[in-house]
């Protein structure tokens, strides 16, 4: 075999390994990454191709009786929900899958994906509105909500000091509830009309889990009961970590007269 095709198949690799990293970090399924990364090594026509995909990372292996095995190995750390840079890099590993492009191309394509969508200012905006609206939902009244508004603006602003010291996302939701149910306190307090549950309740909505205990449903209805145990249990500590910081948020401000 040529140094070339050895090339072509690390290339392959490579490029299978960078998009399972890429829909990993951007809030996959588990048995999405893994198809997605099969679809991509199919193309390679080799005898062995294997997947092996974790939530916290993934190993990928080539195999045949006249080369030399080739095996990746990528740890992920940290992920967050971008299901649009999930569906950009799916497309482009089913048109190379069609041979409609290239495996450089292809490569490229992943390697340069757009994941910004939003702009940071467009994303406050609906953080702001989302806790608002969520309030609302929940049965608050106009107050509430424009009290909740200036709950999810602080939140919003939160959410970049977080995003720059590069905090742990367990850690991070905590103190996020904390800052949710101080704020909250000390507006009811100065403002005694003030619901304190619905405020608080509207406002971690934005922290709630729900993309992956959906996740985790997928997995394991596909399975991969693996993936969707750790994906509950990741759900569960998070869920956890939300509601002990509004208890110490609460005992921070002696909670409400």
């Amino acid at each position: 075999m040529s140094g070339k095709n050895t090339m072509d198949y690390k290339l392959l690799i490579d490029t299978a390994a960078l998009a399972g990293t890429i829909m990993l970090e951007n809030g996959a399924e588990i048995y999405r990454v893994e198809e997605t990364i099969n679809y991509i090594l199919k193309v390679s026509g080799l005898k062995t191709t294997e997947a092996f995909v974790v939530s916290t990372g993934l190993m990928i292996s080539l195999d045949n009786p006249d080369i030399d095995a080739l095996t990746v190995v990528r740890r992920v750390n940290g992920s967050a929900i971008n299901l649009n840079v999930v569906a950009k890099v799916n497309d482009i590993s089913r048109r190379f899958y069609k041979g409609q492009i290239s495996l450089e191309e292809a490569f490229y394509q992943i390697k340069h994906i757009d994941r910004q969508l939003y702009p940071w200012w467009l994303k406050d905006i609906c953080t702001v509105l989302v806790v608002i609206f969520f309030t609302g939902m929940f049965g608050g009244g106009w107050q509430d909500m424009v009290f909740t508004g200036i709950v999810g603006l602080c939140l919003a602003g939160w959410f970049h000091i977080v995003k720059r010291i590069g905090l742990n996302s367990l850690i991070r939701d905590l103190l996020s509830s904390v800052l949710i149910s101080v704020l909250a306190a000390f507006l009811v307090r100065f403002n005694p009309q003030l619901h304190l549950n619905l405020i608080i309740t509207g406002s971690i909505m934005l922290l709630v889990p729900g993309a992956i205990i959906t996740n985790a449903i997928r997995d394991t209805l596909h399975g991969d009961y693996a993936a969707g145990n750790a994906k509950i249990l990741e759900a569960f500590v998070k869920a956890a970590m939300i509601a002990l910081g509004v208890y110490a948020g609460l005992l921070i401000t002696g909670g409400i007269d």
